[in-house]
């Protein structure tokens, strides 16, 4: 997955960059398909800001955290995308009616032929 990432009020910091790029590398296997991203840091007053949004071909995902400290923040934004990530690809994969499989359609012709 590819990253910008955009600094407000914030010094460019590598090991924050490091720090996000594991943690978006962990959960960026329950991707669909690749996708890119933009994360965002700033700081107001003093609270860290951190903004992910990532952008594939079946959705846009967006995950924003405060907090006091800037790794913590990272740490849940990632958990809040890693939900929406997990929530989109078992709707993907369950997205087959029971009905529509050719095991039921037998069993319910099966008992139709019984009924008559």
């Amino acid at each position: 997955m590819k990253l910008n990432y955009t600094f407000k009020h914030l010094d460019h910091s590598d090991s924050l960059v490091n720090h996000t790029e594991e943690k978006m590398s962990e959960i960026g296997r329950f991707l669909l398909k690749e996708g890119y991203g933009n994360v965002y840091f700033s700081k107001q007053k003093n609270e860290f800001c951190v903004e992910i949004s990532v952008n594939t071909r079946e959705k846009y995902f967006k995950a924003t955290a405060y907090g006091p400290d800037a790794y913590s923040v990272v740490d849940s934004a990632a958990e809040k995308l890693e939900k929406q990530f997990l929530k989109v690809n078992k709707q993907y994969k369950d997205h087959k009616k029971p009905e529509s499989t050719k095991e039921t359609r037998y069993e319910t012709f099966a008992r139709w032929k019984k009924a008559a």
